[in-house]
């Protein structure tokens, strides 16, 4: 998926829940919806069934309804992952979850909120992991550590896959192997180039400046919305 209409976004590849709701930009993803549990645990995307593990842009309305603290909201959510000693260590250590769990889910702040998120998604089994701006409500040093998380449990530990949609080009940078360049007019239109490397995407190089025809454009559909022009092999989306 990518944002939209926003020139000069990014997307970092090499490597639940609704869709994120439109962004004023033009954003949106085709993600398929799942409702939200009241009280209970949010409810798995089917997207899981897909072998992919997807965290939305925002977050806070759909956990802020859990009645519970951080440790319950785990609990309910990630047991494997709290079971997995390496899980621990790299992934929730880094993030300082010990000082959250404690807390109610309905308190936490922007950028805790954004972490316990994170935290959920990189425990939820998967091939694929779909991330969408990690490093919203985060300062930088936190975004440089969830750059560093990211990556090392998803590509270095388990040999997966993330697609990470991101505006901070530095953590893009911090975390990627090839980045897929957003050009267009917000909320109207945007183009997708092929994934190129770092330094060719901070030069401006690749097919879009080559006048190549790019992988995926797409076009403004309404309500914020985009779609596809052209539908492009489901293994040109998803291969690592």
């Amino acid at each position: 998926g990518g944002r939209g209409g926003r020139g000069g976004g990014a997307a970092a590849s090499e490597a639940d829940a609704p869709p994120p709701p439109p962004n004023g930009s033009g954003g949106g993803s085709a993600a398929p919806p799942a409702g939200d549990g009241g009280s209970a645990a949010p409810t798995p995307s089917p997207l899981q069934n897909l072998g992919i593990s997807y965290k939305r842009q925002h977050n806070g309305p759909r956990f802020r309804r859990f009645e519970g603290t951080v440790q319950d909201l785990f609990e309910a959510t990630i047991q494997a992952g709290l079971a997995d000693r390496m899980f621990r260590l790299l992934v929730m250590k880094p993030l300082q979850t010990e000082k959250l769990e404690g807390l109610e889910v309905k308190s936490l702040s922007g950028g805790e909120l954004q972490r316990v998120a994170i935290v959920i998604c990189l425990g939820t089994p998967a091939q694929v992991y779909l991330i969408d701006e990690p490093s919203a409500g985060l300062d930088c040093e936190q975004r440089i550590t969830v750059a560093q998380v990211i990556k090392r449990w998803v590509v270095s530990h388990s040999g997966k896959t993330a697609f990470v949609i991101e505006h901070d080009f530095v953590m893009a940078s911090a975390m990627s192997d090839r980045i897929v360049v957003y050009t267009g007019q917000p909320g109207i239109e945007c183009t997708a180039t092929t994934p190129v490397g770092l330094v060719e995407a901070q030069l401006g190089h690749g097919p879009a400046a080559k006048g190549q025809r790019p992988v995926l454009p797409v076009r403004s559909c309404g309500r914020g919305l985009i779609e596809p022009v052209i539908e492009p092999p489901i293994d040109r989306v998803i291969e690592p």
